[in-house]
């Protein structure tokens, strides 16, 4: 039997089906634990990612007990907790492709918004292919997650981008209107955004100069419902924005995908 995982620094989280016996479980645990000496951690999923906070629910099953852990990507480190914190190990490449076009186009003193952010990796990740190139960027990361702030705080002085990185914690739409109220404006807008109906466009719009380019995630099971959400928020917004240009991020269900979508405002 071959059960779903995802590795999260060394803690490894299974997801078995319903009808599998306890005893199997742990039998399996072990045997992972035994044959990986990367693992120190199995868990087993209970719940999905859900809610505003986007928490998931996992049970111990062998190796240490602790749920915390330092999860190495794209030459970054970032400290959470599997439980208290949203974290995909699965968006390492959306991340790294992201930074790398970034890089490409972004211009000196250039100001960048990462809603959603969680416990800071792309805003750490944007912030050392920066660094690395001697290249300068103001970077906001905005998260509602108390606890993933605190760990997004830790990471930022972990991977020494202080100079770069600016956490904010509380509701990313209301941050949006507050710098909107102060007319400040930012040249890239990042959106990964939870899986929920809202797609907090106008919120980002507000916060959009004409040339600011935006990535945003959206949930479906294909192109046209997103590509169909976000004109629909941008007509009325009464704004006019640049050709979608869409790529498949990653599926999160049956039948269901994750898209990363960029698009540059042009008004």
């Amino acid at each position: 039997m071959r059960i779903p995982l995802d590795v999260v620094g060394d803690i490894a989280i299974l997801k078995f089906s319903r009808y599998v016996p306890w005893i199997y479980k742990k039998y399996y645990g072990w045997k992972l634990l035994k044959n990986n000496k990367h693992f120190k951690v199995i868990l087993e999923k209970t719940s999905g990612f859900s809610g505003v906070l986007r928490v998931q629910t996992t049970k111990w099953i062998a190796g240490e007990r602790r749920k915390d852990t330092i999860h190495r990507e794209n030459d970054c480190s970032f400290y959470l907790d599997v439980d208290e914190t949203y974290f995909s190990p699965r968006l390492s490449q959306d991340r790294k492709i992201i930074a790398e076009e970034v890089l490409k186009i972004i211009k000196p003193k250039s100001r960048a918004l990462i809603m959603f952010a969680g416990v800071s990796p792309l805003p750490i990740v944007l912030a050392k292919n920066l660094k690395r190139n001697k290249s300068s960027a103001e970077i906001i990361s905005s998260e509602l997650n108390k606890k993933a702030c605190e760990y997004g705080e830790k990471n930022v002085r972990m991977n020494k981008v202080g100079d770069y990185v600016n956490v904010l914690c509380g509701d990313s739409r209301k941050l949006c209107d507050s710098l909107a109220k102060k007319k400040s404006k930012f040249d890239f807008i990042f959106m990964m955004r939870p899986n929920l109906e809202e797609t907090f466009l106008d919120a980002a719009l507000k916060v959009s100069r004409k040339g600011t380019i935006i990535y945003y995630h959206g949930f479906s099971e294909g192109e046209d419902k997103v590509s169909e959400e976000i004109l629909n928020d941008i007509k009325k917004a009464k704004r006019k924005v640049s050709k979608l240009e869409i790529r498949k991020a990653g599926d999160i269900g049956v039948r269901k995908n994750r898209y990363s979508v960029k698009f540059k405002v042009l008004n």
